[in-house]
């Protein structure tokens, strides 16, 4: 799905212009209501954006600067322009920056449509700062998603040195944030979502938690009302814009499968499933592996997390194979000690318990999501990644605990 930019300085002018757009094909509009001679402020959505449609009423000298200093600064982001009047000298001009098409106002929906197939027939990905984006999703209540997602978050920023973005998205009180810190979230995702149109850089960045010089977090829901802001196609777009200016955007999807769910699930690299080894968890974890694998999540991508392993009343490693029907088993050790602690202060466990279990656990998971990438064939035949591998050579060379 091409993500498609349009920019103008009449709401009325871009409302149409969205409006014909999504009219047009299988596409993402973004909205910006701004001057051309403003987009270099709106970095992150210029980088996102796979089109822009530039709205420019009047082809005067000021605004053919404006477009040409656009093209100048993003060679690689092919641009419709949409004017009032097209004479000689506008169509030229534009054609010697590099816009691919012209078109009148009022904006006609086939000739629009057959110049963004022309470009998405002609489209060569551009070679961006993509973020790898893993969500963490529980099998039930408790198993303690949110607390490794926070704390993967802080490993991934303060020891691997990446930047960070932990995306909370409960849509009832979502609490993410407490787990790592104690700074109030200045927005959450749903207000965000209310106020997709007038996102930009500096409105994304007053609304995050900044746990860290590297690491975000931008914050749940905090009222189940609100949560009605968070849709599908807006999840997409902050998302969109997130991998552009971090290394990891982390994502606490919870435990409800929905449209909202279902869109970060499938624009995630990995889907970390987490369970413990208790039989109630084990039976509802199980279920929710089946759910997963039928919205087609492969072994490359999906792979199961065992909080908790080494429980005195938890079951063994192997049976707990032969419940999820995997060998590619994650696990995590049973540091209660530990994990209360850091809760309880609201730091992470790294950074309060450097020299627990939980802690040593999380450093190496959060080292191996960065050095272990790509994937090949198992022994089996299947597919798994190399985060999966890493994790069955763990288990051949360690005792089992259980």
């Amino acid at each position: 799905m091409l993500k498609i930019l349009i920019v103008s300085e009449s709401a009325e002018r871009l409302g149409e212009l969205a409006r014909v757009t999504s009219a047009s094909g299988n596409y993402l509009p973004m909205r910006l209501q701004d001057a051309a001679s403003n987009l270099p402020s709106h970095g992150t959505q210029m980088r996102s954006a796979d089109v822009l449609i530039l709205d420019q009423a009047t082809g005067d000298s000021a605004h053919l600067r404006a477009l040409e200093a656009v093209r100048q600064q993003y060679p690689g982001l092919p641009c419709i322009l949409v004017s009032d009047d097209r004479p000689p000298d506008l169509l030229i001009r534009a054609l010697r920056a590099g816009v691919s098409d012209v078109l009148g106002w009022p904006l006609d929906r086939a000739q629009l449509a057959e110049a963004l197939q022309r470009l998405e027939a002609n489209r060569v990905a551009a070679a961006r700062n993509e973020a790898r984006v893993i969500s963490l999703v529980s099998g039930k209540g408790g198993a303690g998603a949110s607390f490794l997602a926070g704390n993967l978050g802080y490993v991934l920023s303060a020891l691997e040195h990446k930047r960070v973005l932990l995306i909370d998205l409960n849509l009832q009180f979502g609490d993410t944030h407490f787990l790592v810190t104690d700074k109030v979230p200045p927005a959450t995702l749903a207000d965000v979502c209310a106020q997709i149109d007038r996102l930009d850089d500096a409105f994304f960045e007053a609304c995050l938690i900044h746990v860290s010089p590297s690491f975000d977090i931008l914050a749940g829901a905090s009222d189940p009302v609100k949560a009605g802001d968070i849709r599908k196609d807006r999840v997409e777009y902050v998302l969109s814009l997130a991998a552009a200016s971090y290394d990891f955007v982390l994502i606490d999807a919870g435990q409800d499968i929905n449209p909202v769910s279902v869109a970060a699930l499938d624009l995630s690299d990995q889907i970390l499933l987490v369970t413990q080894p208790g039989i109630a968890y084990a039976r509802t974890g199980r279920r929710m592996l089946e759910v997963l694998e039928g919205l087609h999540y492969g072994p490359e991508k999906l792979l199961l997390l065992v909080n908790r392993q080494g429980k005195a009343d938890g079951l063994r490693r192997d049976t707990l194979e032969g419940i999820f029907g995997t060998k590619t088993l994650l696990t995590l050790p049973d540091d209660p000690a530990a994990v209360d602690d850091a809760i309880s202060h609201g730091v992470p466990a790294v950074q309060q318990q450097k020299r627990s279990a939980i802690a040593k656990a999380l450093t190496a998971l959060g080292h191996n999501l960065v050095v272990e990438r790509g994937s090949a064939p198992s022994a089996s035949g299947e597919r798994v990644s190399a985060l999966g591998r890493f994790f069955l050579r763990s288990k051949t060379s360690a005792p089992n605990t259980a």
